[in-house]
């Protein structure tokens, strides 16, 4: 194929032009981007002064640097992918850690690790709770599920004539960074 006709069958983007994109991306909804960093900043401040551990090594961390990006930029599918993720690698590496004796198979569900956690009193009832329905949130978002799925999300969007994100943002809260 010919490269000037691959060029504008792909409509680039000059540096000017995505300058603007970006620039646009910053300042719409700023002032509930600035309201979302608050919250984190609060949650921050209620860890510990001197930061708290987080077990799970190099995944954890990326999965919570990126997850209070995304919550702050208001990207709730991927902040519920991310925290699901962190979730998982934070309980998993904690029983791991040794203090709790644990030897967990090379891939564990998320269900046998909570159960493990509630078991020890790593957790407790209400925050596997939370945890189940932040899973339920994001299994259909992972795993493909067909319009007739009473969990996929364009049928429930359908139904409920509501968007998309009113189904995500209410469950999505600082309280998830905790």
């Amino acid at each position: 194929m010919d490269d000037e006709l691959q060029l504008d069958i792909l409509c680039p983007v000059n540096d000017l032009g995505l300058v603007r994109f970006l620039l646009a991306d910053l300042h719409d909804d700023l002032s509930s981007k600035v309201a979302r960093f608050r919250q984190l900043a609060d949650l921050s401040m209620s860890l510990c002064a001197n930061g708290t551990m987080l077990t799970g090594g190099e995944t954890t961390y990326l999965a919570w640097t990126e997850a209070r990006t995304s919550f702050v930029h208001g990207n709730y599918i991927a902040t519920v992918m991310l925290c699901q993720g962190l979730a998982e690698h934070l309980l998993a590496s904690y029983l791991e850690l040794g203090l709790q004796g644990e030897q967990l198979p090379p891939k564990v569900s998320f269900r046998e690790t909570l159960e493990r956690c509630l078991k020890r009193g790593i957790i407790i009832d209400a925050d596997a709770k939370d945890l189940q329905r932040l899973m339920k949130l994001r299994n259909p978002l992972s795993h493909y599920r067909n319009v007739d799925d009473p969990s996929n999300l364009t049928r429930r969007m359908l139904e409920s004539r509501l968007p998309a994100i009113d189904h995500l943002s209410p469950h999505i809260s600082p309280a998830l960074f905790e």
